[in-house]
């Protein structure tokens, strides 16, 4: 589990396939040295296992379904990544609930990174029960607070530190990014409008018996 606050950056420094799992070698300024292998990290978004730690270097597997339904198959040596380590439970907790699961993978529709930064991306109408004005989405693993939310698109504000610590700088229009909407929007859907069987039982003769219309 993971708070979508971005501890730092790392650099792709090579991306190969064998048989169909990929090899992932990141390269870091700072070492993490709390980073074991075999422990969890966030890599834009996406909870990957480290499989192999060197000095400046983070270096992990990824299966192929993870890599063709995340950001992942964009990516190329050279680009940069949002890291962050998996959530001590002694630890503070900012941001919110991320699991490194993705939901979906989204086009920026628009990004401003100078006055009043923000960043807008595309969203499907199906998706849009996770969605919650002044609500959490993690976009590539950081944590942001959806400020508006429009027919086709959410927009996030960032603020300038935010911008200067993680890839969103480095990003534009039409960039893919990788989306994980907020776990607690998602159980409390479900348990809302499902029993166990599957059927609704949020309906308008459910609202009519309890009053509400």
């Amino acid at each position: 589990m993971f708070t979508g606050i971005i501890e730092q950056t790392g650099i792709i420094k090579n991306l190969s396939k064998k048989k169909d799992v990929y090899r992932l070698d990141i390269y870091i300024k700072k070492d993490l040295d709390s980073i074991e292998t075999g422990d969890s990290v966030s890599i834009n978004g996406v909870c990957l296992t480290a499989v192999d730690v060197r000095k400046n270097h983070l270096i992990f597997d990824i299966m192929g379904e993870t890599f063709l339904n995340t950001s992942f198959c964009h990516l190329r040596n050279n680009d940069v990544v949002n890291i962050e380590r998996a959530l001590k439970w002694e630890g503070r907790l900012d941001g919110h609930f991320v699991l490194g699961h993705i939901d979906r993978v989204q086009r920026i529709k628009s990004i401003e990174e100078h006055a009043h930064p923000y960043i807008d991306v595309t969203i499907a109408s199906d998706d849009k029960i996770y969605i919650v004005k002044k609500g959490s989405i993690a976009i590539d693993g950081v944590s942001l607070t959806i400020g508006e939310v429009y027919k086709d698109r959410i927009r996030a504000y960032i603020i300038p530190y935010t911008l200067k610590k993680t890839n969103l700088k480095y990003k534009k229009k039409g960039d893919p990014v990788n989306i994980e909407f907020d776990i607690l929007g998602k159980y409390i859907h479900n348990s809302v409008l499902y029993k166990k069987d599957r059927h609704p039982t949020l309906t308008k003769e459910s609202l009519k018996k309890s009053g509400f219309i």
